[in-house]
């Protein structure tokens, strides 16, 4: 008699699920016994410095201008800020002022004059110490993933004068790392107004569009290119510096009436716009389509009316675009800070947090195949420690976890070692996580593995961008941005040196600019492959000529 289905056994667990159950367990156990060898540190000045003083303020309020004014008066010290346009820029102004002998460029892929007595520098390229910091964007001390470099000079950097920028929202966090700081508030120079919708064709010269993905920007300059041909600026965060440069450039120099882009305006863009308008006011970042927020509406709006450049400051909203569509009522609620801040001000949020990253002292390995249970301990031991501390957060280990595992991978799969200094250089590299892989690849080779070579050599070979499609150029300008900070870590290395990989940039740049005006004067995004219709960019055809394909 066959037994009843209630009567059977339970079924076994698959062979993968209990491997799996298995390595869980295990990987708890690691990172258990790690947080054993957890030492939490903070980090910690040694000497107070003679002044800070903190300008805060919105875009084109002065700020920059009075800190940089103050260094050069110095005569020596350091910028530092998130971006390398901003670093370039800052450097740029300076040695305009001081000449080129007396200011340096520091990144993570350029070295220009790096032992003069005024450097400008990418954040985490900043030295500990000097006479003159200037902290541009310390509101970024509360980015998940980079903030950690901005709470180590806050808390660590022993210079004689600190003065930081930033938005009135970053008050909070100023008065929790400097409680005496002087503060200076900035006004803009020029107001904001909000002139409401505009359309394509009624746009000015001196307008900015601005729109949220590559793809909307492409389309957007070509609907602009047919009514003025030539004419169009075009800039969007894929593309190589140089290439943004010049495409700057020409906006300067009115080779451009009109520029389209997206939110890498926000960051360092000084156009003299008088009008910009959003066609679009929602985004995805990442996760979701959503609206953005007013902090963002409000940094971006800032690039209007840019003083010394224009003489007014219009905002508003492109219309007349069937796929774009943008709020204004979120616009021009976007122009009147309201978030209640300290000592009477106003602004869009509150910014009270700095975050804290793991340095490889603080994680007790030897081998670096205990670096990943390492820095999970760390952040559980880090989090459970600092959960009193109310301006203190634990940064994000994702990316560099991620990078890690990457690395890790290549290695395994091919046989080689890396020591844990080395290991722990090349996961900290400015990478993002589309170039983890290329990550993998170089870490072979410094572990001695010939045959990345030929590979290395391949990307470095300019005579390959010749033909190559505007995506195809973006990225070989993402690889040589990566080679760059490869070649000055380990020169020569696989054959990477910093002169091939910065001739590699230009070559990606300068496919960039050809690729740019063929793109847009064909006009071929955002256009119905089909009738020739306009259409969103995302889609290659229209709606109607969708529907008649599906029939």
């Amino acid at each position: 008699m066959a037994r009843s289905r209630r009567s059977r056994p339970p079924r076994r667990p698959s062979r993968a699920a209990r491997h799996a159950r298995a390595r869980g367990a295990y990987e708890r156990a690691a990172v258990r016994r790690a947080e054993d060898r957890i030492e939490i540190r903070l980090p910690v000045r040694r000497l107070s410095p003679e002044t800070v003083v903190a300008h805060l303020g919105p875009t084109n309020s002065g700020k920059t201008h009075e800190a940089l004014t103050f260094l050069a008066e110095r005569g020596r010290g350091v910028y530092a800020g998130p971006l390398r346009m901003l670093a370039q820029e800052a450097h740029r102004r300076l040695a305009a002022l001081l000449g080129d002998e007396q200011v340096g460029l520091v990144t993570g892929e350029e070295r220009i004059n790096e032992h003069a007595p005024i450097l400008c520098c990418t954040v985490e390229m900043a030295p500990g110490a000097g006479d003159v910091l200037v902290l541009d964007e310390v509101q970024w001390a509360d980015d998940e993933e980079r903030g950690a470099a901005w709470t180590e000079l806050l808390l660590a950097g022993e210079y004689r004068h600190i003065r930081l920028l930033g938005a009135l929202d970053a008050l909070p966090l100023v008065r929790r790392a400097f409680p005496d700081a002087e503060l200076r508030v900035h006004e803009r120079k020029l107001p904001l107004e909000f002139v409401g919708a505009r359309q394509l064709r009624g746009l000015t010269p001196g307008t900015v569009v601005v729109a949220f993905s590559r793809k909307a920007v492409l389309a957007l300059a070509g609907e602009v290119d047919r009514l003025r041909p030539g004419r169009v600026a075009v800039l969007y965060g894929a593309m190589p510096l140089a290439s943004r440069r010049e495409e700057i450039d020409r906006f300067l120099a009115g080779a451009a009436a009109v520029c389209v882009a997206t939110d890498v305006l926000g960051h360092g863009v000084n156009l003299p716009c008088e009008t910009l308008l959003f066609a679009e006011t929602t985004k995805f970042d990442g996760e979701r389509r959503r609206d953005l927020l007013p902090w963002e509406l409000a940094q971006i709006a800032g690039r209007a009316g840019r003083f010394g450049l224009v003489e007014r400051g219009h905002v508003g909203v492109l219309v007349g675009i069937a796929w774009a569509s943008a709020d204004p009522g979120l616009v021009e609620a976007a122009l009147e800070p309201h978030v209640e801040l300290p000592e009477g001000h106003r602004g869009y949020r509150i910014v009270d947090e700095a975050r804290i990253g793991p340095r490889l002292g603080d994680l007790g390995v030897d081998d670096p195949r205990d670096l990943d249970a390492a820095l999970a301990a760390w952040h559980r031991v880090a989090t459970r420690q600092w959960a009193h501390e109310s301006w203190l957060a634990v940064e994000s280990l994702q990316p560099i976890r991620g990078r890690l595992a990457v690395v890790q991978r290549h290695l395994r799969e091919r046989g080689r070692r890396l020591g844990l200094e080395e290991t722990w250089q090349l996961v900290n590299a400015p990478i993002d996580p589309d170039g983890a892989e290329l990550l993998g690849v170089l870490a072979l080779a410094v572990a001695g593995d010939r045959a990345q070579r030929p590979l290395l050599q391949f990307l470095l070979d300019t005579a390959r961008l010749r033909d190559a499609s505007l995506e195809e150029a973006e990225e070989a300008g993402r690889v040589a941005a990566i080679l760059r900070w490869f070649a000055l870590q380990y020169p020569g290395v696989g054959g990477v040196t910093i002169e091939r990989a910065a001739e590699l940039e230009r070559a990606a740049a300068e496919r960039v600019v050809k690729r740019l005006t063929v793109e847009v004067r064909d006009g071929t995004i955002g256009r119905c492959r089909s009738c020739g219709r306009t259409c969103p960019p995302w889609f290659p055809l229209c709606e109607r000529c969708a529907r008649t394909a599906r029939r």
